[in-house]
């Protein structure tokens, strides 16, 4: 009997619409190795039979950035979620807000850095007194829709990077455990990964002017900046 194991799911969107992204759009590798996984309705890849440890998946599609995602493969199943960021060629249909973000770590670009970019979206926020580190299922007080995937939990130092997976009533499940407590009323903001280049910079590219947040992996919530219409650019030192 041939066994299989769905050791990742993925879901790939549009980072600038929110559209879910066609597997057969994409060209994937896994640790440098062209690879097909199943696709399935929704913006949704299914890779099998990883074997454990570390890997690295790529992605790429005309119009946008190339994408990486570091993932460790173990006995469960992984879900991950990839937005896809607007590059050249990409058909914007409407004025946009850019930012180019050059983060300098001791006076020098900080190359190949993961940062996070959050701007408001759908108010939500916890609705509990109190949420402890290590839980994954957290009331969450949201007006409108839900925004499902990466949310910055924004907390001071505590601030952290959550993926929230589902909300049914106010009951939310995450895709992790929480790293630090939180108290009640703490945002969570729709958050984005971006990567440095080697000279330190990124752009990116928001629909409306406003308040945008900065997350350093490894440094946590470092700038608060808001943005004017057209072009912006702003430097960082971690």
């Amino acid at each position: 009997m041939i066994s299989v194991h769905v050791s990742a799911v993925c879901r790939v969107r549009d980072g600038y619409t929110g559209r879910k992204l066609p597997a057969a759009s994409l060209l994937c590798a896994m640790d440098g190795v062209p690879c097909r996984p199943v696709g399935k309705p929704g913006g949704y890849m299914v890779f099998t039979n990883l074997s454990h440890g570390p890997h690295q998946l790529s992605l790429r599609c005309r119009g946008y950035l190339d994408e990486w995602v570091e993932l460790a493969a173990g006995g469960g199943t992984l879900e991950l979620d990839v937005s896809m960021k607007p590059g050249e060629g990409y058909p914007f249909r409407e004025p946009v807000t850019r930012l180019v973000l050059t983060v300098l770590e001791n006076k020098t670009p900080a190359a190949g850095r993961t940062v996070w970019l959050a701007a408001p979206g759908p108010e939500m926020k916890i609705a509990q007194s109190k949420v402890e580190a290590g839980e994954q299922e957290v009331r969450i007080y949201c007006k409108g829709p839900p925004y499902f995937g990466p949310c910055l939990v924004e907390d001071g130092k505590h601030s952290e990077i959550v993926t929230l997976n589902a909300l049914e009533g106010e009951r939310g499940r995450l895709a992790l455990p929480l790293r630090s407590g939180h108290s009640r009323s703490k945002p969570l903001l729709p958050a984005q990964r971006y990567r440095t280049g080697a000279d330190g910079v990124l752009t990116a590219v928001f629909h409306a002017p406003g308040p945008v947040r900065v997350y350093v992996e490894g440094k946590g919530l470092t700038a608060n900046s808001t943005l004017a219409e057209g072009d912006n650019a702003l430097t960082m030192q971690i």
